[in-house]
């Protein structure tokens, strides 16, 4: 077997290419060439762009996370509003994105408690403010109640404001 391969093998080599043989052959090697850094071109962005949004998820994550934890050393009406302000630019900033495709619907998606912990902070300052705040929230953050409205995101009744918050709100009452 070996031996009439090898003999068939020796025969093409002796006979000369033609050009258009020759063209033919070369085009077929640097298409393979091309087809392959292609591909490997391509898998490589898409690892380089999964790892992007893993890291911009735990970056909003920890963003959001942080604010959180600034509930504890409200004192003031400034110091919550601050924080209510804070939190919901933030809402508003992940919900454009996803809004305009700058990032994958499930990162929003993923932080959906967050969305609706923000509602509940709107209600809040509907209560506080006495001003039709709801009407102010929607020209303030558009991005956040639409994204809410797209991906019916609801308040979680687990979820409760900070202590300082809700005895603001009893105060009120």
């Amino acid at each position: 077997m070996f031996n009439i391969l090898n003999g068939v093998y020796l025969q093409i080599i002796q006979q000369p290419l033609e050009m258009p043989v020759l063209a033919v052959m070369i085009s077929s090697v640097t298409m393979t060439i091309f087809a392959i850094t292609l591909c490997i071109t391509w898998k490589t962005t898409k690892e380089n762009t999964r790892a992007t949004y893993a890291q911009l998820l735990r970056s909003f994550h920890e963003d959001l996370t942080k604010r959180l934890e600034k509930n504890t050393i409200l004192q003031t009406t400034e110091d919550c509003e601050r924080y209510a302000n804070d939190y919901l630019n933030t809402l508003d900033e992940i919900a454009f994105l996803t809004l305009k495709g700058k990032i994958p619907t499930e990162i929003g998606t993923y932080l959906r408690r967050f969305f609706g912990y923000g509602l509940i902070i709107i209600d809040w300052y509907d209560k506080m403010i006495h001003d039709d705040f709801g009407r102010i929230a929607k020209i303030n953050w558009p991005n956040n109640f639409e994204f809410c409205k797209k991906y019916d995101i609801q308040k979680n009744c687990d979820d409760k404001l900070p202590k300082i918050m809700q005895d603001f709100n009893k105060k009120e009452d």
